[in-house]
């Protein structure tokens, strides 16, 4: 089992120091697939953040960010 290297908190905070900005996310989806998606984090609740790529509006819980089933470029 990997070592949690980063606090929800810190994950939290700097989402939404992201909020607007033109980012780049890739989705792991499981046995090798990855979804690479472009926009911008629309909103920030407590226990997710939604991604805007185009029409379509995604939903991520910040335990997949500290896991490493998304990955954010700004």
């Amino acid at each position: 089992m990997r070592a949690c290297t980063k606090n929800i908190d810190e994950v939290k905070a700097r989402i939404a120091g992201l909020k607007g900005k033109a980012l780049s996310v890739s989705v792991n989806k499981g046995r090798k697939k990855t979804v690479d998606l472009d926009g911008f984090i629309a909103d920030v609740f407590p226990s997710v953040f939604t991604f805007r790529a185009g029409d379509e509006l995604v939903s991520f819980s910040y335990s997949d960010v500290i896991c490493g089933d998304i990955v954010i470029r700004a």
